[in-house]
C-alpha cells in the first residue's frame, strides 16, 4: 500500500517520523510530504494552493526515516493532502495518515484541526484519510504507541467500504495499558475551550485587540460515549468523518411553495410588487 505521512504539526515533529517509521516497518511504501512549519488550526484549509500561487517543495531529510522520500512544503496539510494526490511528488497515495498530533483532537472542534482536515481533504481527492492524535504532556510522550495504533488499524480501515476518512485518538500511555478500541461520538466541545478574556485597544487607537484564554475541558462532564470521555478513559477513540454533507430541513417549511415565497418578485433589480423599495434602499 502507497501511504502519504503528513501533519500539522510540521515536518520536523516527532510524531510524524514516528508514523512514518512505523509505516516503513510494516513493509509499506511511504512517503512524507508535510508542512515546513508548524500549521496548527489550518483546519481544511487549501491556502496558497486555492489563490493560484506557485507552492515551493524542497527535499528535506529526516534522519531517524533513512530512504524515505520526504519533502517540505509551503503549504498547509490540507494542500499536502492535496499536492500528494495529484502526484506532485511521486504516484498518488492509496492512504493519507496525518500525525501523530501533541494533543487530542476531540469533539466538535476537530473541525479547526490541520491534522483532521488533511485526512478530510485526503478522502475528498481520491485517497482514505486517518488522523491519528495523542494527549499533550510536558513530559514523556508515547509516539510509538499511538503509532502502532494507527499502524494496526490502518489495514481495517483500508478494507471498510463505507468509510472515507478517521479520527483516532490515543491515550498518551504504554502499548500494554490501553483498554481497547471504542466507537465515539463528537462531544459538544473539544479536549480545550477558548473564550475571550478582555479587549483593549491598539496603540494607534484605531483597532483593538483581543485577549484569549484556552483551558483544558473537564472529560467527566462529557458525554459517556464521546471521544472527550473515552479517551481520557483510557480508551482508543474512532469517529468516521463524513466531510461536507447535505443538510436539508424537511417538513412544510422546507418545501417548493415555502420556498417560492422566500423572494420578492424582481427581487434582481431591487423592485418590488408594491412599488416600494426593500428595506435599506434609497433613491
Amino acid at each position: 500500500m502507497r501511504i502519504l505521512v503528513t501533519n500539522d504539526d510540521g515536518i520536523d515533529a516527532p510524531g510524524l517520523a514516528a508514523l512514518a517509521r512505523r509505516a516503513v516497518e510494516a513493509h509499506h511504501d511511504v512517503f512524507v510530504l508535510a508542512p515546513r512549519e508548524e500549521m496548527s488550526g489550518a483546519g481544511a484549509s487549501m491556502g496558497s494552493l486555492a489563490l493560484h500561487h506557485p507552492i515551493e517543495i524542497r527535499p528535506r531529510r529526516i534522519p531517524t526515516l533513512n530512504g524515505v522520500p520526504a519533502h517540505a512544503a509551503a503549504a498547509t496539510p490540507a494542500a499536502c493532502a492535496i499536492l500528494g494526490c495529484l502526484g506532485a511528488v511521486g504516484p498518488p497515495p492509496d492512504l493519507v495518515l496525518s500525525g501523530i498530533n501533541h494533543g487530542f483532537n476531540v469533539g466538535r472542534s476537530a473541525l479547526h484541526s490541520g491534522t483532521v482536515g488533511a485526512a478530510i481533504t485526503a478522502a475528498a481527492w481520491g485517497a482514505k484519510g486517518l488522523a491519528v492524535s495523542t494527549a499533550w504532556a510536558d513530559g514523556e510522550v508515547h509516539w510509538e504507541t499511538a503509532a502502532s495504533v494507527a499502524l494496526d488499524l490502518s489495514g481495517w480501515f483500508m478494507d471498510a467500504e463505507d468509510l472515507r476518512a478517521l479520527n483516532v485518538n490515543v491515550p498518551n500511555t504504554a502499548r500494554g495499558e490501553l483498554r481497547g478500541v471504542r466507537w465515539a461520538t463528537l462531544a459538544p466541545v473539544g479536549a480545550i475551550r477558548s473564550s475571550i478574556v478582555g479587549i483593549e485597544e491598539t496603540a494607534d487607537g484605531e483597532g483593538i485587540r483581543v485577549l484569549t484564554d484556552h483551558r483544558s475541558t473537564d472529560p467527566a462532564a462529557a458525554p459517556q460515549r464521546s471521544d472527550r470521555a473515552l479517551v481520557a478513559g483510557g480508551w482508543v477513540t474512532l469517529t468516521g468523518l463524513g466531510g461536507l454533507a447535505e443538510q436539508n430541513p424537511s417538513g412544510e417549511k422546507a418545501g417548493e411553495p415555502a420556498l417560492r415565497g422566500l423572494l420578492e418578485p424582481g427581487v434582481g433589480d431591487g423592485a418590488r410588487s408594491d412599488g416600494a423599495h426593500p428595506p435599506g434602499l434609497q433613491r
